[in-house]
């Protein structure tokens, strides 16, 4: 009686097992591939530092084709001038460039800002209704409109 009654338990635990390992692959394999947005996205290239392109250049590969570089500095500077950007999801915008400031609001995802400077520790310093702010550089897209 009790071999039997084990059993059971044990063949209805592997039963749901099963099941659920079928939803499962049934749901990996309905997932998106991709998100599709009604905007186009542009990327942004940034230079390297020469001080940094000079050390790493020893570990760079000799028979890659150089970029070419152009000296053209009011097309530079009237990009910087110029450039938009949107966030990438739900972020929090705020009045200095460390996670322990003030959080001026949060918006949501789309909302647009013109950029002001991109900065090295992380953060991209914006005009937010027309107020110096702050938002982390891993959620702002650049999108140069």
């Amino acid at each position: 009686m009790k071999k039997n009654f084990i059993n059971n338990i044990l063949i209805g635990i592997i039963v749901v097992l099963c099941i659920s390992i079928c939803f499962l692959i049934f749901c990996i394999a309905k997932r998106p591939r991709y998100v599709e947005t009604s905007e186009p996205e542009t990327a942004v290239i940034a230079e390297i530092p020469e001080s940094i392109n000079t050390t790493a250049s020893s570990t760079v590969n000799s028979d890659l084709p150089e970029l070419p570089q152009t000296n053209d500095s009011k097309k530079d500077d009237s990009a910087k001038e110029h450039m938009q950007g949107k966030t990438s999801t739900r972020v929090n915008i705020r009045d200095r460039a460390t996670e322990d400031a003030k959080v001026l609001d949060t918006v949501d995802e789309g909302t647009t800002f013109e950029i002001v400077e991109i900065l090295d520790n992380g953060w991209t310093h914006i005009l937010y209704d027309n107020t110096d702010a702050y938002i982390s550089s891993a959620y702002v897209i650049i999108t140069n409109e």
